[in-house]
């Protein structure tokens, strides 16, 4: 199966290749922002001396969904949030120890298969559609996305970071069969079959500009989420380190990531664990006092100290002067001149060129801003991520935040569905 799409934002920046480079990682954090819909339940301290794999917290509500340590160290600092809710668990790296799972009985069967994957924090890389959660620990989607292919602007080349780990890759593909009864997409760009099909695993190629490369492009035209129909969906280097789990019995908690953008002079490949301090991937690589760091590509990065968990980028900019020098004299005596207010308007024909689902983007938009949550969901919001909307709130002149709008309604829907 192949699609090629002509919609979507042109970029001339091709995904990088090349050498990869191992930056001293001082520190790491667990963000339960990452997980939506879950409530954490802590099992370590402050002050607790921690191994790679070792269990940090679990899901309240099904505790068999356990998050673990992608270092050895120790927990420098948790953060709770408003009403106790955790925000983060920090941990200073300290040593190469790891705890060890028995991965001899997850070939025997899905049940056991399960049980690693719970245990070694792996099953939290799934997310599903819709409303982006980890999955139950006894669900069974109707199919599986693997996302070997990404378009965001500096992105790693998902086949040259494949290449060297094409066996774990395919074992830990031909591992999620048995997570579903419904078959497995591989969705990557148009070359050479990264899995050998067969009955239930199948190879979808896609190609254009960008969002051709997003898990919701592929969803929406290949099997299109809704409250009846679950699927979920996995990052390329997510099954890799499956396949790594089941090999070896312990987790590949390292990540190849791009390191690039404006405020810097050179783009480049490291490899570091999930969570890393932004600051320490970047650290010799320019400076970091004029540059602001983003979780993710310049499309949909986010401000924030630490690697976001499904983030494969950090993207540096310029940091923005202050307005007073930005502006001129009469820049500033011009804005003291009162004008009338209006609302800003939705570049209707900008999202339909770049937009590639068969959706009605602009009276979604319009439903997340007032938050009409019927009318969301009846216009196919179900079917979307955060990321999804990330390429429409760059674009639109009033510079509200989709992916915030969509996740909110989405929470909505999920609590009412769940009640």
């Amino acid at each position: 199966m192949r699609f090629t799409f002509r919609k979507g934002l042109k970029t001339n920046t091709e995904c990088l290749r090349g050498p990869v480079g191992e930056p001293s990682v001082q520190t790491v954090a667990f963000l339960g922002a990452d997980y939506p819909g879950v409530v954490f339940d802590l099992k370590v301290a402050e002050g607790d001396p921690i191994v790679a794999g070792q269990i940090l917290c679990v899901d309240r509500r099904r505790t068999e969904v356990a998050f673990v340590a992608s270092a050895a160290g120790r927990v420098r600092r948790i953060r709770l949030g408003a009403r106790r809710r955790l925000e983060s668990i920090e941990i200073a790296c300290e040593g190469e120890a790891y705890r060890s799972f028995d991965a001899g009985p997850a070939a025997q069967g899905s049940d056991s298969l399960r049980e690693l994957l719970l245990q070694s924090g792996a099953w939290a890389g799934f997310r599903t559609r819709p409303f982006g959660h980890v999955p139950d620990p006894s669900g069974r989607p109707h199919a599986i996305f693997v996302t070997a292919t990404d378009t965001n602007p500096l992105a790693p080349d998902p086949v040259a970071v494949l290449a060297p780990q094409r066996e774990l890759f395919q074992r830990g593909a031909e591992a999620l069969l048995h997570l579903t009864d419904g078959p497995v997409y591989i969705c990557q760009p148009d070359s050479a079959p990264l899995v050998p099909a067969q009955d239930r695993m199948r190879v979808v190629t896609f190609s254009g500009p960008h969002p051709s490369g997003l898990p919701g492009t592929h969803i929406h035209h290949v099997i299109p989420a809704s409250r009846q129909r679950s699927v979920w969906q996995i990052g390329y280097q997510d099954v890799a380190a499956i396949g790594h789990l089941l090999e070896t019995g312990r987790i590949k908690a390292g990540r190849i990531l791009s390191v690039g953008g404006a405020g810097l002079a050179d783009s480049a490949l490291v490899c570091a664990p999930l969570g890393a301090k932004l600051s320490d991937l970047v650290h010799g690589r320019g400076n970091a006092d004029a540059a602001q760091l983003l979780s993710g590509s310049i499309l949909s990065g986010q401000r924030v100290e630490y690697l976001r968990r499904h983030d494969l980028q950090v993207t540096v900019t310029r940091r923005d002067p202050p307005e007073s020098l930005a502006r001129t004299f009469w820049q500033r005596q011009l804005d003291r001149i009162r004008t009338p207010q209006t609302g800003a308007t939705l570049p209707l024909e900008g999202f339909e060129r770049v937009f590639p689902l068969d959706l009605c983007q602009s009276p979604i938009l319009r439903a997340l801003a007032v938050g009409d949550v019927e009318t969301a969901e009846r216009l196919g919001c179900l079917e979307l991520l955060e990321d999804d909307l990330a390429l429409l709130s760059h674009l639109c002149p009033s510079g509200s935040d989709y992916g915030m709008l969509l996740r909110r309604t989405l929470d909505i829907l999920a609590q009412e569905q769940a009640a």
